[in-house]
């Protein structure tokens, strides 16, 4: 596999190829393949298997990984865990605050399955009710959330960037929203995270979720969660085991403290260990210059696309938007779309309902094409696409 440089990093990707895929999962920098490889290499163990080397310096890979990310989020180690996948976090977070059928929460319809999916079998076990808002309600979204909250309401479950529309949303005033009216708040920050800077020291959101694999660009296998200040006594992990527990009698349990008593399990310690590379390799280069290259790039992308003849982009005045782009055209099937970038041209692109069922409901459509960048995409990348995409709807 060849590798494309990009703000002095490489990544694996071949030279004749244009991925413009991110969303679903980016493309890992050659460096943090080096760091896993040199875990299995050298160490290879387990936290808290162990008092040989092989286990300690395993726990000094763990360690020194959860430091990074407390850094570049502003946190302290201590509020950072680990767990295999944002859906394991989402899941074990949900079922571990007492909702029950008396209580409330309200989400989006603009979120993702990941988001959404964990929601709806929290209201299948335990009849917690939903109350969605929609592609309207993003106009003005903490005013519309302010007003479907009442006595029953217990919480609030978003994402930072919606997976199919690419709405960026303002996580600091909707934290600010939850702590005015004393709410728990859980943010997925899995397709905003390293596009832009999250700063978490004055005002975060109680539940932090993240994938390893989208915007951090790290392995699969990764996920992290930061628990803000006071809500690790109301957080009581239903997913235990492994190196969390510290002592068990045959009629309970005494589990560590935080941040290891949320981490079940055998971890991956060596893709952690290649998640805090890749995150530190974006902080390194600064998340307010990705920010712009990238909304340069959007810039470039929209207007393109707004010339393409027979092309209709998914969007709506006066909302922020990142990084992804969906459009879709009544004259050929999104799929075909996909296929033919990728036959003439190398583009990879992504097509169908985009893990967004709810959101493709509203908007009345089975599938759709999306485009989503990263740091490694260029303007030439665009513009290959664009020309390619407008010869595609010219055969038409």
């Amino acid at each position: 596999m060849a590798v494309k440089t990009h703000f002095g990093i490489d990544f694996i990707i071949n030279e004749d190829e244009i991925y413009l895929d991110s969303a679903t999962v980016g493309r890992l920098p050659q460096s943090s393949v080096s760091v896993m490889s040199d875990f299995y290499s050298n160490y290879g163990g387990g936290i808290s298997r162990g008092t040989h080397k092989i286990a300690i310096n395993a726990s000094r890979t763990l360690e020194k990984s959860r430091l990074i990310i407390g850094n570049i989020f502003s946190v302290d180690k201590s509020h950072v865990s680990f767990l295999p996948s944002r859906e394991t976090a989402m899941l074990n977070a949900l079922f571990s605050q007492g909702f029950d059928k008396e209580s409330e929460i309200i989400a989006s319809s603009l979120d993702d399955h990941s988001v959404i999916t964990p929601l709806l079998n929290l209201n299948k076990f335990c009849g917690t009710q939903l109350n969605f808002t929609g592609i309207e309600e993003e106009i003005d979204l903490v005013s519309s959330i302010q007003a479907k909250i009442d006595s029953k309401t217990k919480a609030i479950v978003l994402s930072s960037l919606t997976l199919g529309m690419g709405v960026q949303r303002d996580w600091r005033s909707l934290s600010q929203l939850a702590i005015d009216n004393e709410l728990l708040f859980i943010l997925d920050i899995s397709n905003g995270v390293g596009h832009a800077s999250y700063n978490f020291d004055k005002i975060s959101p109680h539940i932090i979720i993240s994938s390893g694999d989208i915007g951090a660009l790290g392995p699969h296998g990764s996920a992290f969660q930061i628990i803000s200040d006071g809500i690790e006594k109301e957080f009581n992990p239903v997913l235990i085991g492994g190196g969390a527990v510290v002592s068990v009698n045959d009629s309970d349990y005494r589990l560590s403290s935080a941040p290891n008593k949320y981490e079940p399990g055998s971890l991956n310690i060596a893709s952690i260990s290649g998640l805090a590379n890749s995150l530190q390799l974006l902080s390194n280069v600064g998340f307010e210059k990705i920010k712009k290259h990238e909304q340069d790039l959007r810039k470039i992308l929209n207007d393109g696309l707004k010339n393409i003849n027979k092309i209709d982009i998914v969007e709506k005045d006066g909302l922020s938007y990142g990084p992804v782009i969906s459009f879709f055209s009544e004259d050929i099937d999104a799929h075909d779309i996909a296929i033919i970038l990728e036959d003439l041209a190398n583009i990879y692109v992504r097509s169908g309902a985009l893990c967004s069922h709810l959101f493709m409901d509203e908007l009345e459509r089975e599938s759709l094409v999306q485009v989503s960048t990263h740091l490694y995409n260029t303007k030439e990348d665009i513009i290959t696409l664009l020309e390619t995409l407008e010869s595609i709807m010219l055969e038409i």
